[in-house]
């Protein structure tokens, strides 16, 4: 059974956002608290965050209905944040 289009979407972005977020936690770690790493940490964090509402609740958060080129854009983008991080 696969997942819907809009679910999928919003869990593409979870993934990146959840990604990036570890990413971002790494560099503070590494680095100390900087207000530009301390700030993109933030963001991610939101983008998880919102990501995660649209996965619980898709049809009120709305979202692509069909694998259009901004649910391509999604799935990509997490894969590429994917790959960031493991770089």
């Amino acid at each position: 059974m696969a997942l819907a289009p809009r679910r999928t979407f919003w869990l593409a972005l979870c993934w990146l956002g959840a990604t990036q977020s570890l990413s971002w936690a790494i560099a503070v770690v590494r680095v100390g608290v900087w207000p530009g790493n301390v700030a993109a940490l933030a963001g991610f964090l939101l983008v998880t965050f919102v990501a995660l509402l649209g996965v619980a609740r898709p049809e009120l958060a709305g979202g692509p209905e069909d694998r259009t080129p901004i649910w391509w854009a999604a799935v990509v983008a997490a894969a590429l944040g994917t790959v960031g991080l493991l770089l």
